[in-house]
């Protein structure tokens, strides 16, 4: 069997490089390795954007297209994988996408096929989860306000008058909304608990039960928003969750709430958040995604004091492009073995 790895650049992409080798031994594979963006020139940013049927990846999909005759297995990070490409393997027989969810591949166009597409979801779950926890004792202990009085002041900082004008909240007993229940916000609760947090969680698609004995509460999306003292996003932007979070909902908010963002940027809208920021009608917000990313240089959030900006760190921890491997070899695994795929996508 042949398999085409597609090395794009990305630290995932280099675990999957290093690690589908010894996890796939003893099976009848033949790994060949194409370097695609970054794999050329770890030094050049890669091409990214949106085409028919994907978005958010990096490289070419014509390039990608004229490489891939022989492949019966593609396995991928963020490398496009459009109709095009699909049609030009007419061997391929399973495509793999290391990521969450294959937003980078045209499922419809592989189903079409019949071809399975697989993930992997749930790699950077606590990657995620562990962030989600820093920022929100970031915005508790006000150390965005902290790390600026140190720079500017030095040991002048340590004055009591100065310490007293940083005093933060405890979280204990704190209410902490979640928004979306899968398996970040299932983590995010786990560790809030742990802090003495009380959950309220919206997640419409999830039973109540499954709520309550993750130890939340569910409720209203509005609910959620007027009696929570942090609010975390964690789902994703389906067509009608894009602007989720927007001026009528940050109006339903605490003035002392803080809104923590790790999920996808599609799901605020960045005006009426920039605004209910600079008009102090939230406290501040945490946010590691944004709609366009990278941001251009003059966008209104780096003008804030109240906004804690983290360049999309989520999954940029040592354990999950190692999790990513083992997901996506375990499928490949039960692809060859003929069992059923755990993590198959499907259209739509």
């Amino acid at each position: 069997m042949h398999l085409y790895l597609v090395d794009d650049g990305t630290l995932t992409a280099r675990a999957l490089h290093r690690e589908l080798p010894a996890l796939l031994a003893g099976w009848p594979v033949t790994i060949t390795v194409l370097r695609t963006g970054l794999g050329d020139n770890s030094s050049t940013e890669p091409a990214r954007g949106d085409e028919k049927g994907v978005k958010e990846f990096y490289g070419s999909a014509a390039e990608l297209a004229g490489k891939l005759a022989g492949a019966e297995i593609l396995v991928v990070h963020k490398a496009p994988v459009t109709e095009e490409v699909i049609e030009s393997a007419p061997g391929l027989r399973l495509i793999a996408c290391a990521r969450a969810h294959p937003v980078n591949v045209d499922v419809r166009a592989a189903l079409k096929r019949g071809i399975p597409v697989v993930h992997a979801p749930g790699r950077a779950a606590d990657s995620t989860a562990d962030l989600t926890m820093a920022l929100l004792l970031f915005l508790a202990r006000n150390m965005g306000e902290v790390c600026r009085l140190v720079s500017r002041l030095g040991a002048g900082a340590w004055h009591y008058d100065c310490r007293s004008r940083l005093e933060g909240v405890e979280l204990a007993g704190r209410v902490l909304g979640i928004i979306g229940f899968g398996q970040v916000g299932r983590r995010v609760a786990a560790r809030a608990q742990a802090f003495g947090m009380k959950l309220l969680v919206y997640s419409p698609h999830v039973a109540p039960a499954e709520i309550l004995a993750a130890g939340g509460r569910p409720v209203t999306l509005e609910e959620l928003l007027r009696a929570s003292d942090f609010v975390s996003l964690h789902t994703r932007p389906t067509p009608e969750k894009i602007g989720l979070i927007g001026a009528p909902q940050l109006a339903l908010m605490k003035k002392s709430a803080c809104l923590i963002n790790t999920a996808r940027g599609e799901l605020v809208d960045e005006d009426a958040l920039y605004f209910a920021l600079k008009e102090k009608r939230i406290r501040a917000a945490a946010l590691d995604v944004l709609i366009s990313e990278p941001p251009s240089p003059d966008h209104p959030f780096f003008t804030l004091d109240n906004v804690l900006l983290t360049p999309h760190l989520g999954g940029k921890t040592e354990a999950a492009p190692l999790k990513a491997a083992k997901i996506i070899a375990g499928e490949i695994v039960n692809f060859l073995g003929g069992k059923p795929l755990r993590h198959g996508a499907v259209q739509g």
